[in-house]
C-alpha cells in the first residue's frame, strides 16, 4: 500500500511541476496574463455552459411555473457571482459561494421559522449564531423543509467546501461530489481535481434547498386557504381539460362513465370558482361531451369542428382562472396555459 501512495505521490508532483513550472512562465507579469488568457478560454466555452446550466434549471424548475418564477427571483438578488465562476470554471471558489448562500439562508429561514415571538426571535438568533450549515441540515429534515437526500447533499458540500477551504486535498479528493481516486495530497491538486467537475447541477440543488429552507417552498398564496384552495384544484385538472379528456381510463368511445367522471373533476371548482370561471367551464364541460359523443359515433368531421373551437374556449378558461387567483395573489399569472392535445391518433380517419 505505501508503494502505492508513493507512485501516486510521484505522480502528483510530476503533474504539479508540469502544470506550475513547465507549462507557466515564472514572471509575475508573464504569469498574470497567462492566468488571465486561461480565464478567457474557459469564458469562450461559455455558450455550452450556459446552455448546460438552462437544461438543469428547466428540469427541475418548469418554465412558467411559480417555482421557477421563484428560481428567478433568487438567483436575480443571490446568485451573480456564483454564475460567474461557473462561467469561468472557477469551481474550486463556486462551491465556497454555493456553500455560504445555503447555510446562510437556512440560518435566516430558522431564525423566521421557530421564534414565536420578537423575545423567542432573540433568543434563537443568539442560539443559532454560531451555528453552520453542518449543524443545521438536520433540523431542516426535521422541520419537513428537505428530505434526508437533501442534508446528505448539504452536507457532502459542505465537507467539499472545507476540504477546498483549508487546502485538504485529501478531503476534497475523497468527496462523494468529486470524481478523483480518493488519494491526492498537495493541496495545488484541488483546483486541478474541481475544474474537471460539472457543477450545475450543484447550483440547481443549492437552489432548490434554498427554497425549501427559506419557506418559499410554500409561498404566500399557500398560506390563504381561498386561494390555496383554487389553485390546488385549477392546476389538478388543467392537464386534462388541455388534453380533451381522452388519456383518462373513461376516454374511450360511448363509455357511459365518461360523464360522470368530467363532472367530478370539475365539481370542486363549480363550488369555490367564481361565476365567470364557472360559465366558462360549463361551456366547455358541454362542447367536451359533444365532442365525444362524436368521436364514439365515428363522425370526424363533427369531432373536428367541435375541436376547431377548443383554443378560444380554454384560452377563455384560463384567463378565467388567473383573474381568481389575482385576486388574492396580484400580479402573477399562477396558471400555465398548455398545448391542446392532437387529435389524429383518436379519430377514425387521420
Amino acid at each position: 500500500m505505501a508503494k502505492v501512495q508513493n507512485s501516486h505521490l510521484q505522480k502528483e508532483a510530476r503533474r504539479l511541476l508540469e502544470e506550475k513550472v513547465a507549462n507557466m512562465p515564472l514572471d509575475t507579469e508573464e504569469r498574470l496574463i497567462s492566468i488571465s488568457n486561461s480565464i478567457e478560454a474557459a469564458l469562450r466555452k461559455k455558450d455550452v455552459k450556459i446552455k448546460r446550466l438552462i437544461n438543469k434549471v428547466d428540469e427541475k424548475f418548469k418554465p412558467g411555473s411559480p417555482e421557477r418564477g421563484m428560481y428567478e427571483g433568487f438567483a436575480t438578488l443571490s446568485f451573480d457571482t456564483a454564475y460567474a465562476l461557473y462561467l469561468q470554471n472557477n469551481n474550486s471558489a463556486l462551491v465556497l459561494e454555493l456553500q455560504g448562500l445555503l447555510e446562510r439562508f437556512c440560518l435566516n429561514a430558522l431564525e423566521d421559522m421557530l421564534p414565536i415571538d420578537d423575545k423567542s426571535k432573540s433568543i434563537v438568533s443568539s442560539l443559532l449564531e454560531k451555528k453552520t450549515l453542518k449543524d443545521v441540515a438536520s433540523y431542516m429534515e426535521s422541520l419537513g423543509s428537505w428530505t434526508s437526500d437533501d442534508v446528505m447533499f448539504a452536507l457532502e458540500l459542505t465537507k467539499l467546501r472545507n476540504g477546498i477551504a483549508h487546502k485538504n486535498a485529501e478531503l476534497v479528493s475523497r468527496s462523494k461530489l468529486v470524481n478523483s481516486d480518493g488519494q491526492n495530497r498537495h493541496y495545488e491538486s484541488i483546483h486541478s481535481m474541481m475544474s474537471m467537475v460539472d457543477c450545475a447541477e450543484w447550483i440547481v440543488r443549492t437552489m432548490d434547498l434554498i427554497i425549501k429552507g427559506s419557506g418559499l417552498s410554500s409561498p404566500s398564496y399557500i398560506k390563504q386557504p381561498r386561494l390555496y384552495a383554487r389553485y390546488y384544484s385549477y392546476t389538478a385538472v388543467i392537464d386534462e381539460l388541455y388534453n380533451l379528456f381522452l388519456t383518462n381510463p373513461y376516454g374511450q368511445k360511448h363509455d357511459p362513465r365518461l360523464e360522470a367522471y368530467v363532472n367530478h373533476k370539475l365539481a370542486h371548482i363549480f363550488v369555490i370558482g367564481s361565476e365567470e370561471l364557472v360559465q366558462k367551464l360549463e361551456v366547455y364541460r358541454s362542447e367536451v361531451l359533444k365532442f365525444h359523443k362524436a368521436l364514439g359515433d365515428d363522425n370526424d368531421d363533427l369531432a373536428r369542428s367541435i375541436y376547431a373551437g377548443f383554443d378560444k374556449s380554454l384560452n377563455e378558461v384560463v384567463l378565467a382562472m388567473r383573474k381568481d387567483l389575482m385576486v388574492d395573489h396580484p400580479g402573477i399569472e399562477l396558471i400555465e396555459r398548455q398545448h391542446l392535445i392532437d387529435i389524429k391518433p383518436y379519430i377514425t380517419k387521420a
